[in-house]
């Protein structure tokens, strides 16, 4: 890497300004982003001989998922899919529906294949090359209330919604080290999205989403046992950007 200089000298005892901070530093990093100067990157060094085509996107359809991919001159691009149309469902059939009262689950961070078996091998997998990873997971699910039944007069009954303190947590995993998280999600129908930024070497990847809920069995007060409202997932999506130099 060529020698670069200040744009702007620092004196000493001089006041620490916002600009002279920004422009100094702009230049070095945007060196490292692609802005190159003359000393490296000389006149004609680059023709339209030297630079790669781009491969045509691929795609693998299996059974109910579809993943994709594209490699360019600096950057590949991958993809992965469950939804509605993979796995031939109407748009108000849900791909997932956990029973939280009699399905088994895991209180911590679940597994996506764990729950039900159409997310097996749905993770992003890939070798990377020594860069960055850029990406976002986008869910479309729900976690409902409870309704129960309580006595408001003699004879009479009325349904009762239930779920405070209920929530729902989605989180990114690269490599089993999470990397982005959404926080407690309360009760209802969501689109979840989680944009994610990481550094990564020359190795193996493997990206997935988990969720972590939290609900309980109503105790006490109600005349009837609860109807429970099922967790329901209609699609997950993940796709990601390897930039590399």
């Amino acid at each position: 890497m060529s020698k670069q200089f200040t744009d702007i000298p620092l004196v000493n005892l001089d006041a620490v300004k916002p600009s002279t901070l920004t422009s100094n530093t702009d230049k070095y990093i945007g060196e490292f982003n692609g802005e190159l100067d003359a000393n490296n990157l000389p006149v004609d060094s680059v023709t339209y001989n030297k630079l790669v085509r781009p491969i045509v996107p691929q795609t693998d359809t299996g059974g109910s998922q579809v993943k994709e991919s594209a490699s360019m001159p600096s950057q590949r691009y991958f993809i992965t899919k469950i939804n509605n149309q993979t796995l031939g469902n109407d748009i108000w059939t849900p791909s997932l529906t956990l029973d939280l009262d009699t399905d088994n689950w895991s209180k911590g961070f679940n597994h996506m294949p764990a729950l039900d078996a159409t997310w097996e091998d749905y993770q992003l997998r890939f070798e990377a090359q020594e860069g960055s990873l850029v990406g976002c997971a986008t869910i479309d699910w729900e976690h409902g209330c409870q309704v129960y039944q309580v006595n408001v007069d003699e004879g009479f009954q009325d349904d009762m919604s239930r779920g405070n303190g209920w929530w729902t947590e989605w989180a990114v995993f690269v490599n089993n080290v999470l990397v982005a998280r959404t926080g407690f999600i309360y009760p209802r129908r969501h689109t979840t999205q989680l944009p994610f930024t990481v550094p990564c070497g020359s190795q193996s990847i493997e990206i997935d989403v988990r969720c972590r809920i939290n609900t309980n069995w109503q105790s006490g007060g109600p005349a009837g046992p609860p109807i429970s409202t099922p967790f329901n997932v209609w699609s997950t999506t993940i796709w990601c950007r390897n930039v590399y130099r």
